[in-house]
């Protein structure tokens, strides 16, 4: 049964972040959400009236950086309905209302690593204007059903007040990733983006960017630098005369760099003269 409370912005923002987040701890929640309470045992005293009310639900399921099983928060359905009221449209399957999905461990690293390029932007006077997650980013671009890109999201950034932004199609490897995904990936990527200025109007019309997008790039993120090494060999690994086709900026990084330095020069362009070379966004 709904049960009407008076929501703060604080409570409105950590609706809006569950449904682009899906899923998001409680650490996370009170670290970077629920800022405004002067103990942890507040902020979840509020998260419990909340999930009473039928806003939120939460889970308790192993996360990393836990010693122990954690709350793992996600929208309940009143939440979905405040969310559509407040920004005007909703995209949700209830399937993440009523069980957790084996891919929620791979989310919480989106979390981070959004809030990571969010916070460093913001010292050097740039701006993550936009992140737009999987199930609003995933878009097939022709008739076939394999004609389809699937991003883990889509990061768009930019100087903060400016026009002149990048998208980012980001793609957080879990492990290691497998050669055949990977070069798939790309060839998908590149057909999108080839196809020009009426496949991109098109996608930002089933996006609905905020902010216009100039330019973009396909970004693959891996844990470590061995595995970001292996993920430009697989990618390089497309025959001579296919690569040739291939128009499209391609970078690669490691996780950790981009924690530290995620507009400095870390990232390998895959397709340069000098890919061992590494350069900013």
């Amino acid at each position: 049964m709904k049960k009407y409370i008076t929501l703060n912005e604080q409570d409105t923002d950590l609706l809006i972040k569950l449904h682009d987040f899906i899923y998001i701890d409680s650490n996370f929640i009170v670290e970077h959400i629920l800022t405004n309470y002067a103990d942890r045992k507040y902020a979840m005293n509020r998260l419990r009236l909340l999930e009473e009310s039928k806003y939120i639900k939460s889970f308790t399921v192993p996360m990393r950086g836990y010693e122990k099983p954690g709350n793992l928060y996600t929208l309940d359905a009143f939440g979905v309905e405040i969310v559509e009221e407040l920004q005007g449209f909703s995209k949700w399957q209830k399937k993440w209302t009523t069980d957790v999905p084996a891919w929620y461990q791979h989310q919480l690293m989106l979390n981070r690593l959004v809030l990571s390029y969010t916070k460093q932007a913001e010292e050097l006077g740039l701006a993550v204007k936009e992140w737009i997650p999987e199930a609003r980013g995933t878009f097939q671009y022709g008739k076939s059903k394999s004609e389809v890109i699937k991003p883990d999201g889509v990061l768009v950034v930019g100087e903060a007040d400016s026009e002149q932004n990048i998208g980012l199609f980001i793609e957080l490897e879990r492990s290691v990733a497998k050669r055949q995904n990977t070069l798939q990936k790309i060839i998908r990527y590149n057909a999108f983006l080839k196809r020009g200025k009426e496949t991109l109007e098109k996608y930002d019309i089933h996006v609905g960017f905020e902010e216009p997008v100039l330019d973009w790039r396909v970004l693959f993120i891996a844990g470590n630098e061995t595995n970001t090494k292996k993920t430009i060999r697989d990618i390089l690994s497309i025959p001579g005369q296919e690569r040739s086709h291939i128009k499209i900026p391609v970078l690669a990084a490691n996780l950790e760099e981009t924690k530290k330095d995620a507009f400095g020069d870390i990232y390998h362009y895959v397709f340069s003269n000098s890919s061992d070379v590494k350069k900013g966004l």
